[in-house]
């Protein structure tokens, strides 16, 4: 079994119960390619980076499973024809890459301060 992270975003005039409806479809079709749901996180809505459409806002809604590559490939398909879902990304977890917490991850933590030339 592989571990993977799927982010979706759905319209923003999606209600709770349809998006819920959604993550039950989604946990059932991974369940049923003989995988399983690790973690639902709803982030909930939030301005996008840049306009998709007509959307400037959408609801996030991130799922960590662990499923065979067949079973993520039928999540994208069934995110690709669901007209509510607007963007989404599924990428795989590698198992020799360590899980780095959010308040260490970014530019600032990784990158070391350049040198000055005046001296």
């Amino acid at each position: 079994m592989i571990k993977y992270e799927s982010i979706f975003i759905t319209d923003p005039a999606a209600t709770d119960d349809e998006v819920a409806g959604f993550v039950k479809g989604f946990e059932d079709s991974i369940t049923a390619g003989s995988g399983k749901v690790l973690q639902v996180e709803r982030w909930g809505k939030r301005r996008l980076a840049y306009r998709v459409g007509r959307h400037e806002d959408g609801n996030y809604t991130l799922l960590k499973m662990e499923c065979p590559p067949a079973a993520a490939r039928e999540l994208e398909r069934r995110y690709r024809m669901n007209d509510r879902i607007i963007k989404y990304l599924t990428v795989r977890l590698d198992k020799d890459l360590p899980e780095v917490p959010l308040t260490q991850a970014g530019p600032a933590a990784e990158t070391p301060a350049e040198p000055s030339d005046k001296e």
